[in-house]
């Protein structure tokens, strides 16, 4: 599975996203458990529009998202995780301050705020969820675990006998 934009909990998107995803592993060569996002692979432009654009690394022992913050404190920044979603938003405040020594002739730098969400993967440890926010970029940190080994095939017995 796939770590990939929230669509809501609508069923007939999430298993679209998953034949969509499964599809896109095969023809391109991917592996079961690969991090493989349809909207990676139109580029920068896949990010939906008024969004925040992630950058998301998958590193042997983790997923990590990164996204530039400039500006934003860490009191400013909400991470939530609800269902094997995780939200990532944010949210700086205009502040006014009275201009002593001159005024403000033109002002373009205003309230910022961004909210983008990521259904995660099965094998992910959701309760060592980390972040951090450094020099304007903030670091979301979500630990993998070793995915649970498939069952193996079973055969069912067919019992034969009278109808009813």
């Amino acid at each position: 599975m796939a770590l990939s934009p929230y669509m809501g909990n609508d069923p007939f998107f999430g298993q679209m996203e998953r034949a969509l995803d499964n599809a896109f592993q095969r023809a391109l060569g991917g592996r079961s458990g690969d991090l493989m996002m349809f909207p990676a692979l139109l580029g920068p432009s896949s990010v939906p529009a008024g969004s925040h654009p992630m950058d998301i690394v998958e590193t042997p022992a983790a997923f990590e998202l990164h996204c530039d913050a400039p500006g934003f404190t860490p009191e400013d920044v909400n991470i939530e995780m609800n269902e094997g979603v995780i939200t990532v938003s944010g949210k700086r405040k205009d502040e006014r301050k009275e201009e002593k020594d001159g005024k403000v002739v033109r002002r373009e730098r205003t309230m910022s705020t961004f909210t983008r969400s990521f259904t995660l993967p099965d094998n992910v440890k959701d309760d060592e969820i980390s972040a951090s926010l450094v020099n304007g970029v903030l670091k979301v940190t979500v630990p993998k675990t070793e995915p649970a080994p498939k069952p193996a095939p079973k055969k069912i017995q067919v019992s034969g006998g009278q109808s009813a």
